[in-house]
């Protein structure tokens, strides 16, 4: 064989090669689309979309409930400012790093807060209608705390001393919605929707609750003011989710499901 079929022979076998390979690769990476695919739809089938259990004209007005946010110049202000400087004070603690935490309000980041108060492991496979039952509850608050935040559009704490705050990614400086506090009135409501599930844990799970919106004058996104206005708001927002078919008929359904994985 003459040097030049030589090459050609080798060249030959080089391209047949790359062609194989080529071939090979194609095959994986379209593989791998069909994966991606498959999983992507697997995730949009699996996520279910909750509504709230009224609509907004049907929610209580608060800013007809509760009452106006403090004056700068008044004593109940001068309250809310010693409690920014002592939630400024423990951001760099392990309480300041639960609160960051807890900014991650929702039904699966309650079930991650208030098993241990309840004194069991709750995921949304073991208890799929309570998981419901608190995302519903949450777009519930969304829609009836809506209404006050607008209406009073009060100045964040971090944006009238022009400070960071112990979450800096989700600063606004111009969301003037702190009073009440929306994260304070989800979860006092998500409170006291456990302690009707669970009765045995009253004290933990309220005390759960209680932490989570103080966790918010931690990390300097709410005045103390806020926060119980937030209260407040969780126990209206109960009291009228009680007078709803829907959401007592789900209640019920919870009680059961809870009941049952309890034994």
């Amino acid at each position: 064989m003459f040097p030049q079929d030589y090459c050609a022979s080798e060249v030959r076998i080089v391209i047949l090669y790359i062609k194989n390979h080529i071939t090979i690769m194609k095959k994986q990476i379209l593989l791998i689309v069909a994966l991606s695919a498959a999983i992507c739809l697997s995730a949009q089938t699996n996520k279910k979309s909750y509504a709230p259990f009224y609509t907004k004209e049907e929610a209580p007005h608060l800013e007809n409930v509760l009452p106006a946010p403090p004056e700068l110049n008044s004593s109940r202000y001068y309250d809310d400012w010693c409690q920014y400087l002592w939630g400024k004070s423990i951001r760099d603690t392990e309480r300041g790093e639960l609160a960051v935490k807890d900014a991650g309000v929702g039904a699966s980041y309650f079930f991650k807060r208030f098993a241990e108060p309840m004194h069991r492991e709750l995921t949304q496979e073991e208890y799929p209608i309570l998981f419901e039952l608190l995302s519903r509850a949450h777009m519930t608050e969304m829609q009836a705390g809506d209404s006050a935040k607008k209406y009073f559009k009060r100045v964040r704490p971090y944006q009238l001393f022009k400070e960071p705050t112990g979450l800096p990614t989700s600063e606004n400086p111009t969301d003037f919605t702190s009073y009440p506090s929306g994260h304070t009135h989800i979860s006092w409501l998500a409170g006291l929707i456990l302690t009707s599930i669970d009765p045995a844990h009253t004290e933990g799970i309220m005390k759960v609750a209680y932490e989570l919106g103080q966790s918010r004058v931690i990390l300097g996104f709410h005045y103390q003011s806020d926060i119980e206005a937030g209260r407040y708001a969780g126990s209206i927002t109960f009291a009228r989710l009680c007078a709803d078919p829907e959401f007592m008929r789900l209640l019920e359904k919870a009680k059961e499901e809870f009941a049952a994985n309890s034994k």
